[in-house]
């Protein structure tokens, strides 16, 4: 008996394979670009669907729509950190520096419900009865400036004094005096410390907001203060605070803000392909 002859069939898998292979990677790459976009509206995805079945050549039809990265990588905007816990770890490197530096006996350090608060003795800072900056303020100042320069908290800057009143030709009452000093230190980190203007505010509350007894010279002593009021918005009002124009809209996803505006660039890109 002869041997059977085998079959004459071409070797390795038929040619047809190939391209059906390709297609299915394809296909596969598309559901994952469907998933990525997941939070794009309907309407985006209806033309990147038409998009790429005529890039792909399977039932070919629909809006044809340029899709570049810069669309489909929405931009990162604001990291939603609770308030309070960025107030936290600002006392406790605060409190740190403070007393590791020049200023221990000089700046306090408190936490409020509202943030962080820095108090400075007047009697650093000014000569009785007088709201200007001179050297040896400077030198405190510039101390203080440090700690505020790694952070990105809002600073209200309050001048408070005692309730013995006071009355000069350039001070008619503990409220000049006291908006004075605010004002002078917050000019002292704008054009001395070349810090950010949009983070200071200034405020004078004259004698109204005591932390201890006018009845005694000590008393006194510490509610003649300059108060630094470290701010932390939460988001919301963060947003709130920007320019009208410069807001973008967002959506949430976690806990991050992404800014998504891509409806209105997709729109004009229909109209021009319309136009040619």
């Amino acid at each position: 008996m002869g041997k059977n002859k085998g079959c004459d069939c071409e070797p390795g898998l038929p040619g047809w394979m190939a391209t059906f292979s390709d297609m299915m990677t394809l296909l596969l790459t598309f559901f994952v670009l469907l998933l990525s976009m997941s939070s794009l509206d309907q309407q985006k995805l209806k033309e990147a669907l038409g998009s790429l079945r005529g890039a792909l050549g399977v039932l070919e039809g629909g809006t044809k729509t340029d899709v570049n990265v810069r669309e489909l990588i929405p931009s990162l905007e604001i990291v939603d950190v609770p308030p309070r816990r960025l107030a936290d770890k600002t006392y406790q490197k605060v409190r740190l520096q403070i007393y590791r530096g020049r200023l221990k006996g000089k700046v306090e350090a408190d936490r409020t419900e509202e943030g962080v608060v820095l108090r400075v003795d007047s009697s650093l800072l000014f000569r009785p009865g007088d709201a200007t900056v001179g050297p040896k303020a400077a030198e405190v100042l510039h101390e203080v400036a440090e700690l505020l320069r790694g952070d990105k908290a809002q600073v209200r800057i309050e001048g408070h004094t005692d309730s013995l009143p006071i009355r000069s030709e350039r001070y008619p009452s503990n409220w000049e005096l006291s908006t004075a000093r605010a004002v002078n230190v917050l000019r002292y980190f704008v054009e001395v410390e070349k810090m950010d203007p949009t983070r200071f505010s200034a405020v004078g509350y004259g004698s109204t907001r005591p932390i201890a007894s006018n009845a005694t010279p000590e008393g006194r002593a510490r509610n003649r203060r300059v108060a630094l009021v470290l701010r932390y918005p939460d988001a919301a009002e963060a947003r709130r605070s920007l320019p009208a124009r410069a807001a973008p809209a967002s959506r949430r996803r976690g806990g991050l803000h992404f800014s998504i505006n891509l409806r209105k660039e997709l729109r004009e890109q229909k109209e021009k392909s319309r136009g040619r």
